[in-house]
């Protein structure tokens, strides 16, 4: 009687638009329920059968059903699904393949087909890319069903954290592939035979992609004569040719720890520009002028189309070791002896230059991963910043600023890497920060200037509690076609062009100086091209983190309980964020694990402190003992417990 009757049917429609509905986020239990976060402070219970229809991180609206005094929310519309590109591992149920999504709970499995183009066999472990063609909030069968479009690695493979964290940026796996690569016939037209000068790279004992090497001289007014030699890869890829194409979409070469992607061929990268010792490679030559403090003499640079010998490969170490203790040289060099000295002495006059005239960054030191035969973590060592990798910075700092003046003065544009100092949201929140802790001679219009940043950087530097606070009010860097100031490097503008094998923004560098030195037509670099260099950049960065925090997830599995210094880097409403001062590793203490008493402990994220009783206990950059409490392998966090905190004050 009532089937198909419109007017109950304008009853239910009426009823149900009458009903409250909200959006918000799904966050699942492994248990099979979850919940619908609105906001940080108010959450609504989603049943076992509701769940079925959404997944872990779905945004989603909805109808909240009230019941027995009990709020539970039922969905129906899907906003953005969390899985849309994704991967995940395969298994089988019933003899029919699964997909099991990566971050998501370990009972959550995906019917899923494979797209025709995947030709490798895949198997129970394997990891796959793939995306969600059916999402049951959107379709009328109620089913998750997803695509396989990519396979990405065995299960049994010791590469498979590297692979799978490239397939999750989208990144390439392997080198570009080319024919074989030849000089192009302009090329070698007036390009001048240095081969006699004696040139030198100093890079790690493992490298094989060196893309400079120096020399120096001293004249008879003690100035230093410079020559920097940079590899020349635009010798080879012409402009829009394929293998340009490809360095245009890669922008940079792919690092992570113990795994690098080339940017270009691993023939051209590592064999023919790579300024090996003893043979001859072309170059690209920057000579100039540095006077007895450092001030570069803007008459005295020039830049030259070359052919160079490198006469030794030296390695960080041996040459630290050397000029620091004495110690043996691996060249006998007496001409490669001297430049070092000489080399030694301008880099400390450059560093103090530096500090004067523009900044120089606090030097914390590196972190490198020993891996075994398997390609777990065997170590990790921190590597300090010696005077041969000063050196070899303030030489590259020097060629960098010489190129910024021909493309400041000769050409009127290039590609320029810009910072602009203080996100400007933030400006008032450091005002107030600066003026409760005694730093009062600044306002809002002297921070977002450039002198006025400086200004602040060289009070702040020496200050570890100021520098560590104000940091992650920094902006991005970014790219520009014409020059603007780089707040961070205290420069009024800086272009780079001394990794162009490694760097596709260094490539178009080195073509401009080319075409001006031959009288060539000047084109301005694509300003699409730097959208692409400064989302890839990005991407890189987050690979390059994704990856290091696995491998130290994997590195601590086995040390709870074991002891680390640690310096706090951040504090939030939770608790504090400390580096673990020995290896490098981010780790989180609760606030429960600093002080067991809730009532009497309180963050003060805004100044930058804890306190314990009203009383300043902790603040940012001081360091602290923690021994490791937990590894969440949900998503690879470390959780550290604070030891002794009353003694610790």
């Amino acid at each position: 009687m009532f089937q198909n009757n419109p007017l109950l049917a304008q009853l239910k429609q009426a009823l149900h638009e009458q009903t409250p509905r909200i959006e918000g986020i799904v966050r699942s239990h492994e248990k099979g329920f979850g919940f619908l976060d609105v906001d940080n402070k108010k959450s609504y219970f989603i049943p076992v059968a509701k769940m079925k229809r959404v997944c872990n991180g779905d945004k989603v609206s909805g109808t909240v059903i009230s019941q027995n005094d009990k709020e539970s929310f039922e969905p129906e519309l899907l906003i953005e699904s969390a899985l849309q590109k994704f991967i995940g591992k395969i298994g089988f149920q019933d003899g029919e393949m699964v997909i099991y999504p990566e971050n998501m709970p370990t009972n959550f499995a995906i019917c899923c087909k494979i797209n025709k183009q995947v030709s490798e066999k895949l198997q129970e472990g394997d990891w796959v890319v793939a995306t969600l063609i059916s999402h049951p909030l959107q379709e009328q069968n109620n089913h998750f069903i997803a695509e396989v479009i990519r396979f990405v690695a065995k299960n049994c493979s010791p590469y498979q954290l590297w692979l799978k964290t490239l397939a999750r940026y989208d990144l390439e796996t392997q080198a570009p592939q080319t024919e074989t690569l030849t000089i192009s016939e302009g090329e070698l037209v007036n390009r001048q035979d240095l081969t006699d000068v004696n040139f030198f790279t100093i890079d790690s004992e493992e490298t094989e992609d060196m893309d400079d090497a120096i020399a120096v001289s001293k004249d008879e007014q003690g100035h230093y004569q410079l020559m920097v030699a940079i590899a020349d890869p635009t010798a080879y890829v012409l402009q829009n040719s394929e293998l340009d194409n490809i360095a245009k979409v890669r922008n940079f070469t792919t690092y992570l720890p113990d795994f690098n992607i080339p940017m270009l061929p691993a023939d051209l990268a590592n064999e023919l520009c790579s300024l090996k010792a003893n043979q001859k490679r072309p170059a690209m030559i920057c000579k100039m002028s540095i006077d007895q403090v450092g001030n570069i003499i803007p008459d005295d640079i020039s830049f030259i189309p070359a052919w160079i010998e490198s006469k030794s490969k030296l390695a960080y170490n041996n040459v630290s070791n050397f000029l620091e203790n004495n110690d043996e040289l691996t060249t006998n060099n007496p001409i490669i002896v001297q430049q070092l000295n000489w080399l030694a002495d301008l880099a400390k006059i450059r560093i103090t230059w530096r500090q004067t005239h523009a900044l120089v960054f606090k030097d914390n030191g590196d972190y490198r991963f020993k891996l075994n035969e398997n390609r777990q973590v065997q170590s990790i060592i921190k590597e300090t910043r010696r005077i041969a990798n000063h050196i070899v910075e303030e030489v590259m700092v020097l060629a960098n600023q010489a190129l910024t003046l021909q493309l400041q003065n000769k050409i009127g544009f290039g590609i320029f890497n810009i910072h602009s100092g203080f996100e400007h949201k933030y400006i008032e929140q450091i005002v107030n920060f600066l003026n409760n802790n005694g730093i009062t001679e600044f306002d809002k219009e002297s921070l977002v200037s450039f002198d006025g940043y400086v200004k602040l950087r060289r009070i702040i530097d020496n200050n570890p509690f100021f520098a560590t606070k104000l940091r992650k009010f920094q902006s991005p860097a970014d790219f520009s076609t014409e020059p603007h100031p780089h707040f961070g490097l205290g420069f009024d503008a800086y272009a780079t062009w001394t990794s162009p094998i490694r760097k596709y923004g260094d490539m178009v560098n080195h073509r401009l100086i080319k075409a001006y030195i031959r009288s060539q037509e000047l084109t301005p670099p694509d300003k699409e091209q730097l959208k692409s260099m400064n989302e890839r950049r990005k991407m890189l960065r987050f690979a390059e983190r994704d990856m290091a925090e696995k491998l130290y997830a994997q590195y601590l599995s086995d040390k709870i309980g074991e002891n680390y210094l640690a310096e706090i880097i951040d504090i939030n409403r939770g608790g504090a964020r400390v580096r673990l001062c020995d290896i490098g590793a981010f780790a989180f203490v609760p606030l429960s694990m600093i002080h067991p008493v809730k009532e009497e402990i309180t963050s003060l994220p805004d100044e930058g402190v804890i306190k314990i009783k009203d009383e300043v206990y902790y603040r940012l950059a001081d360091t602290i003992s923690v021994v490791i409490h937990q590894i969440k392998n949900e998503n690879q966090s470390v959780i550290a417990k604070l030891i002794n905190s009353q003694e610790q004050k």
